[in-house]
């Protein structure tokens, strides 16, 4: 079924890289359905494009918006990424809660990085681990810092996002035993 830029899948939801499939793995094996976004379709505010996110999910208590970022152990993201989830918190208001989903993969016989040391939700797969925590917009707001103003990113410093961030079982209904 498709509607508005969002697609409902009954299997995966999410299968456009390993991060994607890796945490719609982890949404299947809890029984937790997900919408995943057409990125063909963008919405437009105040005359500038914005970028979807890639899930919409319902949680616990909200439903989220989650913009998932795949990476190794340094969590960043771009001023896109940042204006973009900003905006569809402002498009989407009450009705769904915005936020950056962080997977961070590590291969199997790799060492265990400093993601290691979040409070995340944890997925193995035959591929690796992954670790999955959730950073609530207003957080991302608050604590990002300019990284690289030639590529537009934004990093955040280790202390403060530890402290921000959410695993999925804060957010979602998820089993202990995921």
């Amino acid at each position: 079924m498709r509607r508005a830029g969002i697609r409902y899948t009954e299997g995966m939801a999410g299968d456009k890289n390993h991060y994607e499939m890796a945490f719609s793995g982890l949404l299947i094996e809890a029984g937790v359905r997900a919408l995943a976004v057409d990125e063909a379709r963008r919405p437009v505010l105040n005359g500038i494009q914005l970028k979807n996110f890639d899930f919409l999910v319902n949680g616990l208590e909200n439903v989220w918006a989650l913009d998932l970022k795949g990476r190794r152990d340094r969590p960043w993201i771009t001023r896109t990424d940042l204006f973009s989830m900003m905006g569809w918190k402002s498009l989407l208001g009450a009705a769904a809660e915005p936020a950056f989903l962080f997977a961070f993969f590590q291969p199997p016989h790799a060492a265990a990085g400093r993601a290691a040391l979040l409070e995340c939700t944890q997925h193995e797969t035959p591929a690796g681990l992954y670790r999955f925590c959730v950073l609530p917009i207003a957080a991302a707001q608050r604590i990002a810092r300019p990284r690289s103003e030639k590529w537009g990113t934004f990093g955040f410093e280790w202390r403060a996002f530890a402290r921000a961030v959410l695993p999925l079982e804060a957010i979602l209904p998820l089993p202990s035993a995921v």
